[in-house]
């Protein structure tokens, strides 16, 4: 599940970086891949200046995640 959550994540970076529409885009990437569209994601926490650092933590399918976006590199750990 980490792998397929990392590349709704990317996906939804590479979109926007608005955490409001980023939430609509990791949302949307399941959808298109046939998951449950039940699944909401809540932010628990986002900060950073997106040109250099990008991190946060949010919850879908009941799991909690940390990302963490520095130098283009996106990194991805289920707390």
């Amino acid at each position: 599940m980490i792998e397929t959550m990392k590349k709704a994540l990317e996906y939804a970076i590479n979109k926007s970086e608005n955490p409001t529409k980023m939430k609509e885009y990791i949302e949307e990437y399941f959808c298109t891949i046939g998951g449950d569209g039940r699944y909401k994601l809540k932010w628990r926490a986002i900060c950073g200046n997106h040109k250099y650092t990008f991190s946060g933590i949010f919850e879908f399918a009941g799991q909690k995640y940390y990302f963490s976006k520095m130098l283009g590199e996106l990194e991805l750990e289920r707390i």
